[in-house]
């Protein structure tokens, strides 16, 4: 139990069951970012209202704790509910959050719905501003 508050605290809850064990750094992110692959999609498991707040760019929404079991549902319910379509089940997907707990969680559900090629990023979004990810021009 003190173990899974201090992952969580620390942005690791939910690291250990990554799919294939990949976690990704800011540095990893960043460059993703950078290169602008439209084989690899970045969710956003936060809440609309904090995803406006500050986002990375060319990030989806599709928040966890309002809408757990997006990504099962069916393509045309994803693009009416989410705005954007639903992403292939062999797309590289990289699951974040605030602090990494939400984003685990998310890409559980991707995974029982068929994708794959699921990462997380552990240190989701407190980490991205921590490293100035917020102000940079990509």
């Amino acid at each position: 139990m003190l173990k899974a508050i201090i992952d969580a605290w620390n942005g690791n809850a939910g690291v250990e069951e990554a799919n294939d064990g990949t976690k990704l750094q800011f540095e990893d992110v960043r460059a993703l970012v950078a290169r602008r692959d439209p084989s690899v999609v970045l969710v956003d498991a936060r809440e609309p209202s904090e995803f406006s707040v500050v986002q990375i760019p060319g990030s989806i929404n599709v928040p966890y704790k309002s809408h757990p079991e997006g990504f099962s549902l069916s393509p045309e319910e994803f693009a009416r509910t989410f705005g954007t379509p639903k992403p292939d089940t062999g797309k590289d997907m990289v699951f974040f959050c605030a602090s990494g707990m939400r984003a685990g969680k998310a890409r559980d559900v991707a995974i029982k719905n068929g994708y794959t090629n699921t990462k997380i990023y552990p240190g989701s979004m407190n980490d991205w501003v921590a490293h100035g990810g917020d102000k940079l021009k990509l």
